[in-house]
C-alpha cells in the first residue's frame, strides 16, 4: 500500500499551490492546469427509462452492460482540458486516488493516453476505485448512483494535512523548493467528488498566492459551502439546481428562479464570479464586476448520452480563460465542447479534440449574432431552423437607389440605416468614412444603429478626391500624411462604434502609364503608411481591399492577391490583412476560391465582400452573389468554411435599377444556400475527386450540391 507522509504531502501542497510564478523568455505564462477530483470505473445500463422507487427494470433486449468505461468529474476533466491545450503546448496534472482493483489501471492509462500528468496521484491497495451505475435511455438522458471508493476514503494523509494547516498556518508556507514542473499552474479545477476538506485546502493554499484561480464545480455530493470558501474561490460552477440549493443553504429565498438575482445573493456573501450551466437554456455568467453573459446552447440533433457533458463544458471554460479568450469567447468555446460530448458514449470517451471542437465553434453556432431562420419564413430555407454563423451588411449606398420606394428622404445615412433595418436578415452595417460622417457624430450613428436593431461592421475608407493624384501615395508628404491620419480616424470611429475592423480601398494609389511613378518607392510608402496605422491602433484589425483597375487608376500599386499577400508580409503586423472582394478577383483574372484559400491558408482573411460579374475588361458589374458563377460562389463558401473564416459577409453590389431591400434579402438567401450546401458536401467524395484530378467528377458533385438550393 502507497500512502504519503504527512511531511510529504505537505510539500506536495507547496509545490503544487504556493508557487511563484514562472515567466518565460516572452513574459507570458505557460497554460497549466491542475485537476484535483475523482476518477471513477462507470458502468453504462441501457434502460428503457430512468426507474422509479420501487421499480425494477430489465435492460434493453440484445443489449448489455458497458462496464469500466473512465469517467468520474475529476478525470472527465482532467483529460478534457489536456486534449483541449495539448496542441498548443499546455499541459495539466492531476491529483486523484486510485484503488486496488483492475479498474485502476484502466483508469490510469485513460489520463496517461490523454497526457495528463499523474506524478501525484496515489495507489490504495485496501480501497476500491471509484464507481458509477449510468442508467442510460435510448433518447440519451441519464441518471446514475455513484459509489465514492477510494475518492471518498483515500484522502486520510490530506484531512491530516488539513488539520495541521489549520493549527498553523505558516508551517505549508515554509514546507520546501518549488517545483519547475509545477510552479506555474494558472488555474485549479475542484469539484464535489472529494471530500470537502481537500478543496478548502487547495483552495485556501491557491488563493494566498493570488496567482492561481480557482474554479469550483459544484456539482457532485450535494453539500453545502461556507463563506470562506467561496471567497476563495474565483469562479463557483454550478447547474440551475445546485445554484438554487447552494443559494437556500445560505438561507436564501426557497423558490427563486431568476438567475442573477440568486448569483448576486451569493455574491454578497463572498462569492466572485458565477457560471451556471442551463441545459438547453445555454448559461449564464454573472461576473463580479456586475457584467452578465447570456451564451445560446447549440441544437443537437441527435443525443446520444449527456454523461460528462457538463465536465467538457468547464473544462473547455477553464482551457479557453487561460489561453487568455475573452469570458464571451470562453463560454462560446465551452458551449462548443459540451455539443460535442453528448455526441458519443461515455464520460471519458466523448471528450473531445480541439479540432472538433474549433470545427464546432465555426459551423454550428454563431460568435456573436445568431439568425435563426425558421421553415416558411420567405427566405426561402428548408428543413427548419438553421443558424448562420456570420454578421451580414449589405452597401450602405445602394440604400440610395430606387427612392420611390422608400416612404422618406433618402439625403441623410440615417435613413439609409433605417431602410437598411428593413432588410430581413440583415445584422450589421459598414460606414464609408469620412463618407457617411459629416451631418452626425460618433454617438448618433451608434444610436442609430442600435435603434436599427444592428451593429457596425466595418469603417470602410473612401478618400475624398483631393487625393486624386494618390492619397497614401500622394506625391506631395503633406498630402500623404493628411491621408495616413484620416485613416486613423477611421479607426477611431471604428472602435468608437464597437467594430473591429477598418477596410482600406483607394480609388486612388496607382498610375496610369509606364514610366509615371517609380515602383519601389510607392509600394514602400504603402508600407510605412500601413505600419504606422497598425501601430496607433493595435486593437483595429487593418484589412486592405485591393484592385486590378477601375476608370480612376488604370494599374492600382496593390493590383492583386499575390500582391497584396506580398504587401501582408512585408507590413509584418497581426492587425494586418486582407478584405478579398469577388469581382476584383474576377478583374484580375483569378478564380475566387483559390484566392481564398491562398489568404486564408496565411491566416490573414479580415473581410469577403461577395457580389458577381461577366468579367469583362475593367468592369465592376457588382451583380447579385451567385446570379453569374454559381460554382464559383460554391467553391467560395467551401473555401472560407475550409479556412475558418471569421470575419463578416459583405454585399457589394450595385443594384441601381432594382429595389435594394429586395435584393439585399436576394442576396442574404443565396449565400445562405450557399453556405449550407458547401457545408453538407460529401468530402470523402471531394478527395476522391480532388485526387484524381477528375473534371467531369467535380462538376457532377457541384450539379449535386447546386440541387440542395
Amino acid at each position: 500500500m502507497l500512502v504519503l507522509r504527512t511531511e510529504a504531502l505537505l510539500a506536495l501542497f507547496s509545490t503544487l499551490l504556493l508557487t511563484s510564478v514562472c515567466v518565460d523568455a516572452s513574459g507570458s505564462r505557460p497554460h497549466r492546469i491542475v485537476v484535483v477530483g475523482s476518477i471513477n470505473a462507470d458502468t453504462f445500463l441501457p434502460v428503457d427509462r430512468i426507474p422509479i422507487e420501487g421499480e425494477n427494470l430489465t435492460l434493453l433486449p440484445g443489449k448489455l452492460p458497458v462496464v469500466d468505461v473512465p469517467g468520474g468529474k475529476g478525470c472527465t476533466q482532467a483529460v478534457a482540458a489536456s486534449k483541449l491545450l495539448a496542441p498548443v503546448g499546455g499541459s495539466v496534472s492531476f491529483v486523484g486516488q486510485f484503488g486496488n482493483d483492475v479498474a485502476a489501471q484502466i483508469l490510469q492509462q485513460s489520463l496517461v493516453d490523454a497526457h495528463v500528468d499523474v506524478t501525484f496521484c496515489s495507489h490504495h491497495e485496501n480501497i476500491t476505485s471509484g464507481r458509477g451505475y449510468v442508467f442510460h435511455t435510448t433518447s440519451g438522458q441519464v441518471s446514475a448512483v455513484v459509489s465514492g471508493g477510494s475518492n471518498e476514503l483515500g484522502w486520510l494523509e490530506w484531512e491530516h494535512a488539513w488539520e495541521i494547516y489549520n493549527k498553523d498556518r505558516n508551517q505549508i508556507l515554509l514546507q520546501g523548493k518549488i517545483d519547475k514542473l509545477l510552479q506555474d499552474c494558472r488555474l485549479v479545477m475542484l469539484q464535489c467528488e472529494v471530500p470537502e476538506y481537500v478543496n478548502r485546502l487547495v483552495a485556501r493554499c491557491a488563493a494566498q498566492r493570488g496567482n492561481i484561480l480557482v474554479v469550483q464545480d459544484v456539482g457532485g455530493e450535494d453539500r453545502g459551502m461556507n463563506e470562506e470558501h467561496l471567497r476563495h474561490c474565483d469562479y463557483l460552477m454550478p447547474n440551475e439546481s445546485e445554484l438554487r440549493r447552494l443559494v437556500r443553504s445560505f438561507g436564501g429565498p426557497e423558490n427563486d428562479s431568476d438567475i442573477e438575482t440568486m448569483a448576486k445573493f451569493l455574491q454578497a456573501r463572498g462569492a466572485r464570479n458565477i457560471l451556471v450551466t442551463q441545459g438547453s437554456k445555454g448559461s449564464t455568467l454573472v461576473a463580479d464586476d456586475g457584467t452578465v453573459i447570456h451564451q445560446p446552447a447549440i441544437t443537437i440533433e441527435e443525443v446520444l448520452d449527456e454523461t460528462g457533458a457538463g465536465d467538457c463544458y468547464r473544462a473547455a471554460f477553464c482551457t479557453a480563460l487561460c489561453e487568455g479568450k475573452s469570458l464571451q469567447q470562453c463560454m462560446e468555446w465551452a458551449t462548443a465542447a459540451g455539443a460535442c460530448s453528448v455526441e458519443r458514449l461515455g464520460a471519458v470517451p466523448s471528450t473531445p479534440t480541439r479540432g472538433q471542437v474549433e470545427d464546432r465553434v465555426h459551423t454550428n453556432w454563431v460568435e456573436r449574432s445568431v439568425l435563426d431562420i425558421p421553415r416558411g419564413d420567405g427566405l426561402g430555407f428548408r428543413g427548419g431552423a438553421k443558424s448562420f454563423p456570420f454578421l451580414i451588411g449589405s452597401r450602405l449606398n445602394s440604400m440610395k437607389d430606387r427612392p420611390e420606394l422608400w416612404d422618406g428622404a433618402l439625403d441623410d445615412p440615417r435613413e439609409y440605416v433605417r431602410r437598411q433595418s428593413t432588410i430581413k436578415g440583415l445584422t450589421c452595417v459598414d460606414f464609408n468614412f469620412p463618407q457617411h460622417f459629416h451631418t452626425w457624430s460618433n454617438e448618433e450613428a451608434a444610436k442609430s444603429l442600435e435603434m436599427a436593431g444592428l451593429r457596425a461592421g466595418a469603417v470602410c475608407l473612401r478618400y475624398p478626391s483631393k487625393f486624386a493624384r494618390g492619397a497614401m501615395n500622394n506625391p506631395d508628404y503633406e498630402l500623404r500624411q493628411e491621408a495616413i491620419e484620416l485613416t486613423k480616424h477611421a479607426a477611431q470611429m471604428a472602435r468608437d462604434l464597437g467594430a473591429k475592423e477598418v477596410v482600406i480601398w483607394s480609388a486612388y494609389d496607382g498610375y496610369d502609364y509606364p514610366f509615371q511613378v517609380d515602383y519601389d518607392e510607392k509600394w514602400d510608402e504603402l508600407v510605412g503608411a500601413f505600419r504606422e496605422c497598425c501601430d496607433a491602433y493595435p486593437d483595429i484589425r487593418f484589412s486592405v481591399e485591393y484592385k486590378p483597375t477601375d476608370e480612376n487608376t488604370r494599374f492600382f500599386t496593390i493590383p492583386s492577391t499575390g500582391a497584396a499577400l506580398l504587401m501582408v508580409n512585408e507590413v509584418d503586423r497581426q492587425n494586418f490583412g486582407l478584405t478579398l472582394d469577388v469581382g476584383h478577383m474576377l478583374m484580375s483574372g483569378e478564380n475566387p476560391g483559390q484566392s481564398i484559400a491562398m489568404v486564408g491558408r496565411a491566416g490573414k482573411l479580415f473581410g469577403v465582400q461577395l457580389n458577381d460579374g461577366f468579367t469583362r475588361l475593367a468592369a465592376e458589374d457588382g451583380l447579385m452573389f451567385g446570379s453569374v458563377h454559381p460554382s464559383m460562389a460554391l467553391e467560395i463558401m467551401y473555401q472560407l468554411r475550409r479556412t475558418k473564416f471569421d470575419g463578416h459577409f459583405y454585399f457589394d453590389t450595385f443594384p441601381q435599377r432594382s429595389d435594394p431591400v429586395r435584393e439585399a434579402e436576394y442576396n442574404i438567401r443565396r449565400v445562405k444556400a450557399f453556405w449550407y450546401a458547401a457545408s453538407s458536401m460529401d468530402t470523402d467524395r471531394l478527395k476522391r475527386v480532388m485526387d484524381e484530378h477528375d473534371a467531369i467528377g467535380a462538376l457532377e458533385l457541384v450539379d449535386d450540391s447546386l440541387r440542395r438550393i
